[in-house]
C-alpha cells in the first residue's frame, strides 16, 4: 500500500460518505412501513436533544478531525479515529431503531467496509510506517523501509 493509494481510498470513502447523504433525500418506503416506524417509541437518548445533539456533533467533528490526520499522516489520527468509532458503535444500542431505503443501506454497507480497511491499512501495512513519529533528522525525501506487505508482486 503507497502512500497515494491510501489516500485514493480516504477519497473514495469520503465519496461513498457524501452518496449516502445525499441517498437519504431519495427515501423508498412503503406508506404503511414509515407509518410502523414512526409508531415506534424513541429511545432516551433520541428524545433527550439536550444530551444527544452535543454527543452527536462531538462526534461528528472529531471523526472529521481524524479523518483529515489520516489523510496528513498524523500520528494521533489512528487513534482519535478507532476511539471515535468504537465511542459510534457502542451508542447504537441507545439511538433505537432505524429505517434505511436498499440504496441507503448499500452506501453505509459501502461506507463502513471502506472505512474498517482504513483503519486496518493505518496500522498493517506499509503506510503504517508513515504515521510513526519520524526524527527531525531524517529527510522527507528517503524512501520508507519495506515491509513484508509491499514485496508483492515480486
Amino acid at each position: 500500500m503507497t502512500a497515494a493509494r491510501f489516500r485514493t481510498l480516504i477519497w473514495i470513502y469520503v465519496a461513498v460518505t457524501v452518496a449516502l447523504i445525499a441517498s437519504m433525500f431519495f427515501p423508498t418506503h412503503s406508506d404503511a412501513l414509515l407509518a410502523a416506524y414512526e409508531e415506534e417509541p424513541p429511545t432516551w437518548l433520541i428524545s433527550t436533544v439536550w444530551v444527544m445533539l452535543p454527543l452527536a456533533i462531538g462526534l461528528l467533528f472529531a471523526w472529521l478531525i481524524g479523518l483529515v490526520g489520516l489523510f496528513f499522516f498524523k500520528n494521533w489520527a489512528r487513534s482519535l479515529s478507532m476511539w471515535v468509532t468504537l465511542l459510534g458503535l457502542a451508542s447504537h444500542p441507545f439511538i433505537g431503531p432505524s429505517l434505511y431505503s436498499a440504496l441507503e443501506s448499500t452506501f453505509l454497507e459501502a461506507s463502513a467496509l471502506i472505512w474498517g480497511a482504513i483503519l486496518a491499512l493505518s496500522y498493517y501495512s506499509g503506510v503504517s510506517v508513515r504515521f510513526e513519529k519520524q526524527p527531525s533528522t531524517v529527510a522527507s525525501s528517503e524512501p520508507l523501509p519495506r515491509t513484508e506487505f509491499q514485496q508483492w508482486p515480486p
